[in-house]
């Protein structure tokens, strides 16, 4: 009996995981494939909560680029870094307004995600420092 319902377990998670798994992966792109068509297309929402993760998830890469890191080390990287800068400094919604600006062109919906953050970040390093002198 015990042998019978774990396969008919076994069997409805694989016609689950068969039947929801390949369409959605072809709806969902890897996330170095997002380009402005998809930005267009989400939410306020989901654009911040992509932005805050990417955000975050560059400032720990550059934390443990400094070298091996325990709890406390990262502690104080992270820190440390928010007084010197950011390679990507500046807020959530500031990228969010100077992307959606970006895609607004036709030409550049193709580009991808990455690339147009990157674009802004050094556009937005190029005005403040001409602000700065």
């Amino acid at each position: 009996m015990r042998k019978g319902l774990l396969g008919i377990a076994g069997l409805a998670a694989v016609a689950i995981l068969a039947g929801g798994r390949p369409g959605r992966a072809a709806q969902d792109p890897h996330w170095l494939g997002i380009s402005g068509e998809e930005w267009r297309q989400w939410s306020p929402e989901a654009r911040r909560a992509y932005l805050a993760g990417f955000l975050a998830g560059g400032a720990v890469g550059e934390a443990l680029n400094v070298g091996p890191a325990d709890s406390a080390a990262m502690v104080g990287r992270l820190d440390s870094p928010r007084r010197a800068g950011f390679r990507f400094p500046y807020a959530p919604q500031v990228y969010e307004a100077r992307v959606q600006d970006y895609f607004w062109w036709e030409d550049h919906r193709p580009v991808p995600l990455w690339y147009a953050l990157w674009e802004v970040n050094n556009d937005l390093k190029r005005m403040t420092r001409q602000d700065g002198q």
